[in-house]
């Protein structure tokens, strides 16, 4: 592989090491917003993301909720990604 190229391999590590899984403190934190992407509140043992979305910044959303973008490699609300796919 060229240099500063990344193989399928690392791909799938970097997007591994974005999960996160909601423990009691980070629930507790957490649930008084929820989940930004569908409304609902955060499970202990649920696994979230980092993502952008129609709000400022990164916040943390179900990662069902999420789609990871390979170009600026970070993850987008569902919704969003769909309407701003094209100008990212």
């Amino acid at each position: 592989m060229g240099e500063g190229r990344k193989d399928k391999g690392d791909l799938v590590e970097e997007k591994r090491m974005h999960k996160i899984f909601i423990d009691l403190e980070r629930l507790n934190r957490l649930n008084a917003e929820g989940c930004m992407a569908c409304g609902h509140k955060f499970s202990l043992g649920d696994e979230v993301v980092l993502a952008r979305g129609k709000w400022q910044g990164f916040k943390y959303i179900h990662r069902n909720e999420a789609v990871f973008d390979r170009k600026t490699e970070s993850y987008y609300d569902r919704k969003y990604y769909a309407a701003v796919k094209d100008s990212l």
